[in-house]
């Protein structure tokens, strides 16, 4: 891994998982794709701001800094957001992220609250007063998220509350920046930048929506309308935001949603928006597509290519829940209310554990998941991947090219 740290008092779980006696758990993780963060290091005021909208979407954006690991720039984020299926207390990340131009390295602690909760905020809010208790957000004052800023959350009150995990993870940072050290080589990659608004649309050329379906190797499909067509992507733009929650959604219901873009069916020529605005303006990616048909495309698949694709579902399955959703797998064509077939891949806690899970609806007639309607396992990288190839096995019944699948994003109601 490119970053190694200080495990004093941590038990190493696996690879890489560390957790300490107080159930705080840290990860490392390195990711060979182009980084997902909305701004470079060097534009801290448009990184927090766009930080704090992502953010706000599941829990709150504490702060963010970028600092200086071993002498490489990371940034600095820390986090809080309601603990999942609990209806009372907060979890609270810490993390480090070293972007590269097509790769980083993340350092992630994870602290819970247990037993009683809300002490801190409970004893503050009566000091402070609770008139002056929630906050404008100090990097994007017009947010309303689902967590508040709050007074209660300065670092000036850990020293008071070092049990707290905010304290906790907070301390675990400043050891970090002292103690971490970066791999030479990799700390000597090309540095993260933002890629280039695209250009302006031509004269003369007619961009319509798009819903893309379930990416294949170099191929994908999308729905326009009610028809499905098929496509040859010529650079990794579109195939690097889509699953990761970064393009602008196109709503099914209110819980629903699925990644678009816009495209000239003419000539092929697409743009990927942002999901998220800065200062009210829309930023996108240009990029190019050639259509095929379904046959030629099928041409150039392997089963590899297959497994490869459910696999990368899994994968977005995990970063899905991350923002505090899950995944359904489906027919692309299907954009309405959820209907069979599908599959739903989430991961959840239970009795204290993370579980990755799998249902299926209808439950699959034949093959090793004859009449099961879900599958479960412990959440690990190997498991979170590997319920994609599940999904991929109960959606063989439907006889369903992939390219014909598509992922749709679902939020639980309220």
């Amino acid at each position: 891994m490119p970053i190694s740290f200080d495990t004093t008092g941590f038990r190493q779980l696996d690879q890489n998982t560390w957790q300490h006696p107080n159930g705080d758990q840290a990860d490392l993780a390195y990711y060979n794709l182009v980084p997902d963060l909305p701004a470079g290091l060097d534009d801290l005021p448009k990184l927090r701001h766009d930080l704090a909208l992502i953010h706000g979407e599941t829990g709150c954006l504490i702060e963010a800094h970028v600092v200086q690991l071993a002498g490489v720039p990371a940034l600095l984020r820390i986090v809080k957001m309601p603990l999942p299926n609990q209806p009372n207390g907060q979890v609270f990340l810490c993390s480090f992220t070293i972007p590269k131009a097509n790769c980083s390295a993340v350092l992630q602690l994870g602290a819970l609250e247990r037993g009683m909760t809300g002490a801190r905020e409970a004893v503050l809010a009566s000091e402070i007063g609770f008139e002056q208790w929630v906050k404008p957000h100090p990097y994007a004052p017009e947010l309303q998220g689902v967590l508040p800023f709050h007074a209660g959350d300065d670092p000036r009150y850990d020293a008071r509350f070092p049990d707290h995990p905010l304290s906790r993870v907070r301390a675990w940072a400043h050891h970090v920046v002292r103690t971490a050290r970066v791999d030479p080589p990799f700390a000597s990659l090309p540095p993260f930048q933002v890629q280039a608004p695209p250009p302006p649309v031509a004269p003369g050329q007619t961009l319509v929506t798009a819903l893309p379906s379930l990416p294949v190797k170099d191929f994908v499909g999308l729905q326009i309308g009610d028809q499905t067509t098929y496509w040859r992507t010529t650079d990794p733009k579109l195939k690097d935001m889509l699953g990761r929650g970064l393009m602008g959604r196109s709503p099914l219901t209110d819980t629903r949603f699925r990644d678009m873009l816009l495209i000239d069916v003419n000539t092929g020529e697409a743009m990927i928006p942002d999901r998220f605005t800065t200062d009210g303006n829309m930023t996108a990616h240009g990029t190019h597509l050639v259509q095929v048909t379904l046959p030629e495309a099928d041409a150039e698949l392997s089963d590899d290519d297959v497994m490869n694709a459910f696999r990368w579902a899994g994968r977005m399955c995990g970063e899905a829940a991350e923002r505090g959703e899950y995944l359904s797998l489906e027919p692309v064509q299907s954009q309405g209310e959820q209907a069979d077939p599908h599959v739903l891949l989430a991961v959840q806690q239970r009795e204290g554990q993370q579980v990755v899970i799998a249902q299926f609806s209808p439950p699959p007639v034949e093959g090793p998941l004859a009449g099961s309607p879900s599958r479960s396992a412990p959440a690990t990288p190997e498991s979170v991947e590997g319920i994609g190839v599940i999904a991929g096995m109960a959606v063989n019944e439907w006889r369903s090219h992939p390219l014909r699948l598509a992922i749709t994003y679902k939020r639980p109601a309220g």
